[in-house]
């Protein structure tokens, strides 16, 4: 699958994410990965794969680089952790990785 979004855009995603998740795996689903309704102001929607919950500071910080960025759309930052597994299933079935984890 590939990700519907420009180069640049991805760039800055991942220097986002670099900043504030370095070493974690990111994966980016729905729409965006899908290219199912998909329209210019389709928000990204990012996983974060870590092994326990990521702080309330962490993800705060990351939202608002994210709202600063100057993307032309929403990107939606979701804890893997946190998710029910009905909804983690689905996003395996279909996501891109956007961000590898670090290797340990």
């Amino acid at each position: 699958m590939a990700l519907c979004i420009e180069t640049e855009q991805l760039e800055t995603v991942q220097r986002i994410l670099g900043l504030h998740f370095e070493g974690l795996e990111v994966w980016a689903y729905g729409a965006r990965v899908t290219g199912v309704d998909l329209t210019p102001e389709t928000e990204l929607e990012l996983a974060v794969l870590a092994e326990k919950p990521l702080s309330f500071e962490a993800m705060t910080a990351v939202e608002k680089a994210f709202a600063d960025s100057g993307l032309p759309f929403r990107v939606d930052v979701i804890d893997w952790i946190k998710l029910p597994e009905s909804m983690q299933k689905q996003i395996k079935k279909e996501h891109d990785v956007v961000q590898v984890p670090a290797e340990g």
